[in-house]
């Protein structure tokens, strides 16, 4: 998955035992909009990507993130196509 671009950074310290986590609105890159649904990847510079359900967008609490387990590569398929 280390050739696909990463939709929102997050820091993968913060995931709670049942792999949930915030992020920032300003941790989205430019050009992808996070939608209630949709899944996205997720990475740091210290790990590789992963594949993350949006569970809520929130304009001044953040996003509402679950990481699948497993591998990014494994989850491709949930990935809205471009």
């Amino acid at each position: 998955m280390t050739t696909v671009e990463v939709d929102i950074a997050v820091d993968f310290m913060d995931v709670t035992n049942d792999r949930r986590l915030w992020t920032r609105l300003s941790d989205v890159r430019d050009g992808f909009v996070p939608v209630a649904g949709q899944y996205a990847v997720v990475g740091c510079e210290d790990a590789d990507a992963a594949v993350a359900h949006i569970i809520s967008v929130d304009i001044e609490r953040g996003i509402w993130l679950k990481v699948v387990d497993g591998s990014g590569e494994d989850h491709r398929h949930l990935l809205p196509s471009t």
